[in-house]
């Protein structure tokens, strides 16, 4: 993708992509009295790297397991690709290519880079191939 695709928009936090993969709205998380997540509204533009920073205990691997299916959010609605995914569970997030890696690495270290890979690109074309030929649409 061309970096042409970012020429008219306004270079600020929260604006409207051009393609947004996905789009967050409104998003809470709450333990008690402590807020840990508290997103009013992000957007992911499709095909490109986007970054996601703050220091420890910022929400950011909280926020993760909201949009992925693994924890509750308190508030808000969100769309991957078009589709609704609040209250998608964690296999039905991954089904609908929404996937995720996690910070404990360790037991993959005597796995190659490509090895490590593979694990979040599960359904592709090349892993069984008469699946590929059959195609069944996913939900």
């Amino acid at each position: 993708m061309s970096a042409d695709v970012f020429a008219e928009v306004a270079r600020e936090p929260g604006v409207p992509k051009p393609d947004p993969i996905l789009v967050a709205d409104a998003i809470r998380r709450s333990f008690g009295g402590l807020a840990a997540v508290d997103v009013a509204h992000v957007e992911v533009q499709r095909n490109t790297i986007t970054a996601l920073i703050g220091p420890n205990g910022a929400g950011k691997t909280t926020f993760f397991n909201l949009l992925t299916g693994f924890d509750t959010p308190s508030t808000g609605t969100w769309h991957f690709n078009g589709m609704s995914m609040s209250g998608a569970s964690p296999y039905k997030a991954a089904r609908r290519g929404m996937v995720r890696t996690f910070q404990l690495t360790k037991s993959l270290t005597r796995m190659t880079v490509i090895e490590n890979m593979r694990l979040g690109a599960t359904g592709q074309g090349g892993e069984r191939l008469w699946a590929r030929a059959v195609q069944v649409p996913v939900a």
